[in-house]
C-alpha cells in the first residue's frame, strides 16, 4: 500500500499527464480541422497535404501511447474523469463538421439510406444500374436525381452494396432525420459511441479494472479520425459486441447470442465471436441446441434480402470476398507461399490469391477453435479471448484498413496489449498511399511502407508471447 504522500504525488503526476496530453491532442485535431479544406475534391491529389496529415496523426498516436503507459493504472477521481470525457467530446466535435479526408465510403451510406427508407431492397440494384436506368424502378431514378452529386461519387458503383441489413436500418434513420446530410449521420455515430463508452465503463467495473483504461478508447486518435472525420460506420457494432460479452459473463447466453447477431447485421466480423459465446454451454446439449436454432433463424432472417437479390459477381459480398486486397502484410506472405506451392505442383499461379484466401479462412477457423476450446474457459476470459480472435482475423486479413483496426479498440480498453495498441501510431502510414500514388511511386508504399506499419507489431507480439507480457491493472 502506498502512503498518503505517495498517493498524493501519484495523483498530481496523473493529473499533469492528463492535462498536458489532452491539450496536445486538442492542438493536433485543431490542426487536422485547419488543413481539412485542403483535401477538397477540387484540389488535385498531388497537391493535398498528405504528409502533414500523416505526421499529425502519428504524433497524436505517440501522445496517446505515452499517456496510457505513463498514467498509473488506477481509478481516476471525478475531476480527472470529467476532464477525460470533456476532452474526448471536444475532439469529436472538432471532427464532426470536417469533410472526410481521403475517404468516400459515406456516399454509399447516404445512398443506401435513401433506398432503404423508400422501402426498396438496397441489394437489388447497383448505383451504376440506377445511373444507366437499366430496368430499375422509377423511384430509384427519382432518388438519384434528388441525391445530386452523391450517387455519382460512390466508389465501385458497379457493385451492389456490401452493408448488412441492420446497418441499412441505421442509414435509413439518418435519411429519415435529414436526407443526404453527413453531419446527421455523424451524430448517430456519436450517440453509438457514447453508448460504447458507457458499456466499457460497465465492463471495467464488472472485471474490477481501473477507470484509467477508458482513455484507450475515448482518446484514441485513429478512432477519432476514422469514425468522426471519415464517417465510417464501424462504431455502430461496438455496443452490440460489448453488450453480448457482458451478458455472457452473466450467464445470459440467449440474450448474448441474439445481441451479437444484431451486431453481425452491421458488420460480419462479430460472427467470429459466436463460438466464444456458446463455449460455456457446450456441455448442456438442450440449451446449446436452443441457442444454435435461434441463432440460425435470426441470421437467416437477417440475410434473406441479400440472398433473394442474388449472389453473383455484382454482389458486394461476393466481390469483397473474392478480390478485395489493400494494405495487407501477412496476407502478402501467404500469397507468396501459395504461388510457390502452385508452381511446385504444376498449377497456374493466377490461382494464388484464391488459395491464399482459403488459407486465411482455415487459419482463422483453427485459431477460433484453439482460443475457444483449447484451454479451460472462464467467463472472465471472454474479453481477452475475443480480442485474440479479432486481432488475429485483422492481422491475417487481405484488407487491413485503419478503420478495421477500430474493431479492436473497445476490447483493448478492457484488455490492453502494447503490441496491438502500437498500431494507433503506425496505421496512419496507410495514408502515404495517397502521397506516393499520384507521383507514380506506389511501389514505395506497397514494398516498404506496409512493412513499416506491421513488422513492429508482429515483433512485439512474438516478444509478448515469449515473455508472457501483458498489461496488468496493477503494473505501476
Amino acid at each position: 500500500m502506498m502512503n498518503n504522500s505517495t498517493t498524493g504525488n501519484s495523483g498530481k503526476v496523473s493529473t499533469s499527464i492528463l492535462i498536458i496530453s489532452g491539450i496536445l491532442l486538442l492542438i493536433c485535431f485543431s490542426l487536422i480541422t485547419y488543413i481539412s479544406p485542403e483535401f477538397a475534391d477540387s484540389i488535385s491529389l498531388i497537391d493535398r497535404p498528405v504528409l502533414a496529415l500523416v505526421g499529425i496523426l502519428i504524433f497524436a498516436g505517440l501522445i496517446f501511447l505515452f499517456t496510457i503507459f505513463k498514467l498509473p493504472k488506477v481509478d481516476l477521481v471525478k475531476k480527472q474523469i470529467l476532464w477525460v470525457i470533456g476532452i474526448g467530446i471536444v475532439l469529436r466535435l472538432l471532427m464532426l463538421f470536417t469533410a472526410p479526408i481521403l475517404e468516400d465510403d459515406y456516399f454509399r451510406y447516404l445512398w443506401d439510406g435513401a433506398v432503404t427508407a423508400n422501402l426498396i431492397n438496397p441489394y437489388e440494384y447497383s448505383p451504376e444500374e440506377v445511373l444507366n436506368k437499366e430496368g430499375v424502378p422509377e423511384e430509384l431514378v427519382a432518388l438519384a436525381e434528388e441525391s445530386g452529386d452523391i450517387i455519382h461519387r460512390i466508389n465501385h458503383p458497379q457493385i451492389r452494396t456490401i452493408y448488412p441489413p441492420v446497418a441499412q436500418a441505421f442509414f435509413a434513420v439518418s435519411y429519415a432525420l435529414d436526407s443526404w446530410n453527413l453531419t446527421t449521420w455523424k451524430i448517430i455515430l456519436i450517440i453509438m459511441d457514447l453508448a460504447t463508452l458507457s458499456l466499457i465503463f460497465s465492463a471495467l467495473g464488472i472485471l474490477k479494472l481501473p477507470t484509467s483504461y477508458l482513455i484507450i478508447y475515448w482518446w484514441n486518435p485513429l478512432l477519432l479520425k476514422e469514425i468522426f472525420n471519415s464517417g465510417h460506420l464501424d462504431v455502430l457494432v461496438f455496443p452490440f459486441v460489448l453488450s453480448a460479452l457482458i451478458a455472457a459473463t452473466q450467464n445470459r447466453y440467449i440474450r448474448s447470442s441474439l445481441t451479437l447477431i444484431i451486431g453481425l447485421g452491421i458488420k460480419l466480423w462479430p460472427a467470429f465471436l459466436l463460438p466464444i459465446i456458446i463455449r460455456p454451454i457446450i456441455s448442456k446439449p438442450k440449451q446449446l441446441l436452443f441457442v444454435l436454432v435461434i441463432a440460425a433463424i435470426s441470421i437467416g432472417a437477417l440475410f434473406l434480402p441479400i440472398y433473394l437479390s442474388g449472389l453473383d459477381a455484382s454482389s458486394g459480398f461476393i466481390a469483397y470476398g473474392q478480390s478485395w486486397q489493400n494494405n495487407d502484410s501477412a496476407f502478402r506472405i501467404l500469397v507468396y507461399i501459395s504461388e510457390l506451392g502452385l508452381n511446385l505442383f504444376g498449377y497456374e499461379t493466377f490461382h494464388k490469391y484464391t488459395v491464399a484466401r482459403f488459407i486465411v479462412i482455415a487459419l482463422i477457423a483453427i485459431w477460433i477453435l484453439y482460443v475457444a476450446f483449447g484451454k479451460a474457459f472462464r467467463n472472465a476470459d471472454l474479453f481477452s479471448k475475443s480480442l485474440y480472435i479479432i486481432a488475429f482475423a485483422f492481422l491475417v486479413s487481405p484488407t487491413q484498413f485503419p478503420w478495421y483496426y477500430t474493431w479492436l479498440i473497445p476490447l483493448l480498453a478492457i484488455k490492453p496489449r502494447f503490441s496491438l495498441l502500437l498500431l494507433t501510431a503506425l496505421l496512419p502510414l496507410y495514408y502515404l498511399r495517397y502521397y506516393f500514388e499520384p507521383r507514380g511511386q506506389l511501389e514505395i508504399f506497397t514494398n516498404i511502407i506496409i512493412w513499416i506499419e506491421f513488422v513492429p507489431v508482429w515483433l512485439f507480439l512474438i516478444w509478448e508471447w515469449r515473455k508472457g507480457a501483458t498489461l496488468k491493472a496493477s503494473s505501476s
